[in-house]
């Protein structure tokens, strides 16, 4: 009982003689003369801000050649995380060291704590160092300037408002993340592939024209794998997820979606899960940069223009080449035999060297037009078990050194707005793309096959 009555004897006179001080210390701050003084420095001039320490810590650092874009990298224990940084956040951080005013103290305040670092281009830095003590709404801190050279310039011991400094911890500044996932510039893409379900499909940049290269091989439509790189490059994250969920509450161990970009220096990849909130708005997501990986969520709007379907990126052009490089044109029969031939000399077609009348002539050059440039109403991928409805000829576009360009089974078919002409060509995968015109033009293409595939087979 003596001893405990010791100890509490003094753990009295310790706690007293702490509050003395505390007491010291504020009357000091109320006593002392006013004076104060502000960080100088030229905000432009920063390229890093550092925070904390070296193994447990943030460094927000300028891009060498982009002059108004930034990156962070998040040191934990659990290893680092990099991260594109708002320019306007840390522009703002920047303004607010370099306008905040230090009450000025007449004695050294911190002899240890938590550093800011901001680091100049010429090599010059300013160095805060902040105490725990936030007594009075105010922090202590010391600075120290130095030059380029590493000399100090400038020491100065003070206080500042707790506000300013709270915002620079570790945790506030992953607020500074840019919610924009991907910063390609779109002529940059080489690859781009889609994933949901049993469904994937694959467009490549093949020299200057974009082909699907899974589930089959054909020339793909531009502007729309444009437009869905486009909606990737503008996907945005809804919240980041820092504190990982397991894979039961985000989904992302049975992804309904995956879509991968690569560009010339970087691969980008999100794995789409579960709704993330009950108003199902958002989804959770995994994206991914090289060997980065983050949590977040996504806005399920900003998804709807994806899909997984080759369907939606082929060609509504049946064939991308040129209509002049078009030299001869074959319309076959439906057993397969050649039944008429002309070839293509200055601008004239002919046939045995004798050249077509007026009335032949604007029909090779009418269907070399179909194919060749004109966008379908629709295009359809089938099997090709499937038989056409009627079909009238077939076709095979020929180039000047005798290599073909195309060759389609031509068919006809009755539907709610007139006759329709199919063009199909068979894939590699036991499939077969159709695509499906109207109009006038189509229809007397139709004709002149039917007419022409019906002649006899010419003799040798």
């Amino acid at each position: 009982m003596r001893t405990l009555i010791i100890w509490c004897i003094i753990a009295g006179f310790l706690g007293g003689g702490a509050l003395i001080l505390r007491q010291q210390h504020t009357q000091r701050v109320r006593t002392q003369p006013v004076e104060w003084a502000s960080l100088q420095f030229d905000p432009a001039s920063i390229i890093t801000i550092r925070m904390g320490v070296s193994d447990q810590g943030v460094r927000i650092e300028r891009h060498p050649e982009r002059i108004d874009e930034w990156a962070g990298t998040w040191s934990t224990i659990a290893g680092d995380q990099s991260w594109r940084v708002s320019a306007n956040r840390v522009r703002g951080a920047i303004r607010t060291f370099a306008t905040v005013r230090v009450r000025l103290s007449d004695e050294r305040l911190v002899e240890s704590g938590s550093e800011i670092l901001l680091g100049s281009r010429d090599g010059a830095a300013l160095s805060i160092l902040v105490g725990q003590d936030r007594s009075g709404g105010r922090a202590p801190i010391r600075v120290e300037q130095r030059d380029e050279s590493g000399a100090i310039e400038r020491v100065l011991d003070g206080w500042v408002e707790s506000s300013i400094i709270d915002a620079f911890d570790a945790n506030q500044t992953l607020a500074w993340r840019d919610p924009k996932l991907m910063d390609f510039a779109l002529p940059s893409v080489q690859r781009v592939r889609v994933r949901a379900g049993e469904h994937m499909t694959e467009v490549q940049l093949v020299g200057s024209r974009w082909m699907l290269t899974t589930p089959f091989f054909l020339h793909a439509d531009r502007e729309r794998v444009e437009t869905l790189i486009r909606t990737m490059s503008a996907m945005q994250a809804s919240a980041f997820v820092d504190s990982i969920p397991d894979e039961s509450t985000t989904g992302l161990a049975s992804p309904i979606a995956e879509i991968e970009i690569e560009t010339g220096d970087a691969t980008y990849a999100i794995t789409l899960g579960q709704q993330a909130d009950l108003s199902a708005e958002t989804l959770y997501a995994e994206f991914r940069r090289g060997d980065q990986s983050t949590i977040i969520t996504v806005p399920i709007a900003s998804l709807s223009k994806l899909t997984a379907y080759p369907d939606a990126y082929i060609a509504s052009i049946a064939n991308p080449n040129p209509q002049t490089s078009i030299s001869a044109v074959r319309v076959l029969g439906r057993e397969g035999r050649v039944r008429f031939e002309s070839v293509r000399n200055l601008g004239e077609w002919s046939q045995g060297g004798t050249r077509m009348d007026t009335l032949t002539s604007d029909s090779i050059t009418r269907l070399i037009t179909l194919i060749t440039q004109t966008k379908a109403n629709a295009v359809r991928v089938v099997s090709n078990e499937l038989e056409l409805p009627r079909e009238i000829a077939g076709v095979v576009l020929v180039d000047a050194n005798g290599q073909e360009l195309g060759s389609y089974q031509i068919a006809m078919e009755q539907s709610d707005q007139g006759i329709r002409l199919l063009v199909a060509q068979d894939l590699e995968n036991d499939q077969r793309v159709v695509w499906a015109y109207l109009g006038e033009e189509a229809q007397a293409t139709a004709t002149w096959l039917t007419l022409t595939a019906g002649r006899p087979i010419p003799s040798n």
